[in-house]
């Protein structure tokens, strides 16, 4: 499993003497998508490690841990599962520069953008 969905993001460490959290954690959204970094000594501890929100930030570079249970594996769809459209805005450079590479490479653009995605991605296969 390489994503993960987020189904809580509330506070999870009370300290001592401290008041008690309420808002949501700063780095996680419910309901979004969250990469996974393999960490197998977190895990021996029911935590996973993510890129979330904050990715970017002095620190970030290694992910942060959060308790396993904040998240659900999020699986590609299965068949028969309808797929969401993507519209993409493109200046006149950029959708020429896309439309000489498929011309070259004998694709449509879309196919061409596709093998792109699945390329770079590192997207699971199904």
């Amino acid at each position: 499993m390489n994503y993960v969905k987020c189904i809580k993001n509330e506070p999870y460490i009370q300290l001592p003497d401290q008041p008690v959290q309420e808002a949501p954690l700063f780095g996680l959204t419910v309901g979004k998508v969250y990469k996974i970094i393999p960490d197998h000594t977190s895990e021996k501890h029911h935590l996973v490690r993510v890129i979330d929100e904050s990715f970017g930030e002095p620190g970030s570079d290694q992910g942060y841990l959060y308790p396993a249970d904040y998240f659900e594996p999020f699986l590609p769809p299965r068949n028969g599962q309808s797929s969401v459209p993507v519209t993409l805005y493109l200046d006149d450079y950029l959708k020429g520069v896309l439309y000489a590479e498929a011309v070259a490479a004998d694709k449509s653009v879309s196919a061409l953008v596709r093998d792109w995605l699945y390329d770079r991605l590192d997207l699971p296969a199904y």
